[in-house]
């Protein structure tokens, strides 16, 4: 609870800040949770390389900073780097000096997902034309999702219970928004992007285990950015072209 308490407070003092000192602290948060999601993978076939996972996540916070530019150039940068450095891991495991492969997919895909996923409130945060608003609207539906689930989920005696307190948190910050955030939201735009948080939200935590490679994972880290995962990037290109 502390620890939620004190990083819900770092990262909206950071977007006032802005997008570069948001982006400083997502991005140490999303090379540790690729690293530790990399990390679950350690015991199959062809494990990702962890280091370039936690690298190409971090990669990308920090180009969307630079918006959507230094997004698409950290991304081609950090995809040219991991093949690069694939072709030499699998030299030196045809050589005998591995003993198993390394799968690129599965660390381009750690990276991506998990960057992405962080460096959608720094690109919000350099892009709109209403940057900290905006992004705290953003950011607040993560945040609040998170507590309302983890608070009422941890002693539920049902599965759904926790996801459903956060939906019903998601809906009164929902008002909240169309009530006082006026501008920069206006007309049907808090509506359509309220509707959009209550159905992306619920996906990141869903797609958490998909993405690691144990049954019962530690990865603090990513759990602390879950929520971003999905409602992150569509949730922020959708503002983007409702709120301008």
């Amino acid at each position: 609870m502390t620890l939620g308490v004190l990083w819900g407070a770092l990262v909206v003092a950071a977007l006032f800040a802005g997008a570069g000192w948001l982006a400083l602290v997502l991005a140490p948060a999303a090379a540790l949770a690729a690293a530790q999601t990399a990390r679950t993978w350690r015991r199959a076939d062809a494990p990702p390389i962890e280091g370039m996972a936690a690298l190409g996540a971090a990669a990308l916070v920090l180009g969307a900073a630079g918006g959507f530019v230094g997004l698409v150039v950290a991304a081609a940068v950090g995809t040219a780097a991991a093949a690069a450095l694939d072709r030499t891991v699998a030299a030196r495991h045809k050589a005998g000096q591995l003993r198993r492969p390394r799968s690129l997919a599965r660390t381009l895909l750690i990276a991506g997902v998990v960057g992405l996923g962080a460096a959608a409130p720094v690109l919000l945060r350099a892009r709109s034309s209403h940057g900290a608003v905006v992004t705290l609207a953003l950011c607040t539906y993560a945040l609040v999702y998170d507590a309302s689930a983890f608070v009422i989920g941890s002693d539920a005696g049902h599965a759904w219970e926790g996801p459903l307190a956060g939906l019903a948190s998601i809906g009164a910050v929902t008002v909240a928004v169309a009530a006082v955030l006026v501008p920069p939201f206006k007309g049907v735009s808090p509506w359509a992007l309220g509707v959009v948080a209550a159905v992306t939200t619920p996906l990141g935590p869903w797609l958490v285990p998909q993405l690691v490679g144990d049954v019962h994972p530690r990865v603090p880290a990513l759990r602390r950015l879950d929520s971003l995962l999905v409602l992150g990037p569509v949730w922020a290109l959708l503002a983007l072209a409702l709120v301008g």
